[in-house]
C-alpha cells in the first residue's frame, strides 16, 4: 500500500532539505493520510478545493505543494467554510487546516504526497 502524507517543513532550511529529499523526521510536521481519508477528501471535493484555492495540481497521481501567504490564506479560508458543511471527518479537515496554518506561520509551504 502506498504511503500518503501531508508535510510542512519547520523552517526554510528544512524546506530546502525536503526539496533535495534530505529532510529528517525532526525537520518536518507530518500528517499520515489513510486510504479511506484520501478517498473521503477526493469524493467530497476537498482536494479539488485545495487545488483551486492553492493553485496546485494534487491528485492520486500528482504530488504538489502550496506556498506563499496568499495561496495558503485562500485555502485556509475555504477549508474553514468547508469544515462547517462536512459532518464526518471534521478532525481530518481540522488537522489539514492546522498544517496550512503551520506553513503560514513558519513561512514555508505544505507538501502533498498523496
Amino acid at each position: 500500500m502506498r504511503q500518503r502524507v501531508i508535510t510542512v517543513p519547520k523552517d526554510k532550511a528544512s524546506e530546502k532539505a525536503l526539496d533535495f529529499d534530505e529532510a529528517t523526521k525532526d525537520q518536518l510536521i507530518e500528517l499520515p493520510i489513510k486510504e479511506e481519508d484520501f478517498l473521503f477528501m477526493y469524493q467530497n471535493g476537498i482536494i479539488e478545493l485545495i487545488n483551486q484555492e492553492g493553485g496546485a495540481n494534487i491528485d492520486d497521481f500528482e504530488d504538489d505543494s502550496i506556498a506563499g501567504k496568499e495561496n495558503l490564506n485562500r485555502v485556509i479560508q475555504a477549508l474553514n467554510l468547508k469544515q462547517g458543511l462536512v459532518n464526518s471527518k471534521r478532525q481530518l479537515i481540522q488537522d489539514i487546516l492546522n498544517l496550512f496554518e503551520e506553513a503560514l506561520a513558519r513561512g514555508t509551504g505544505i507538501y502533498f504526497y498523496l
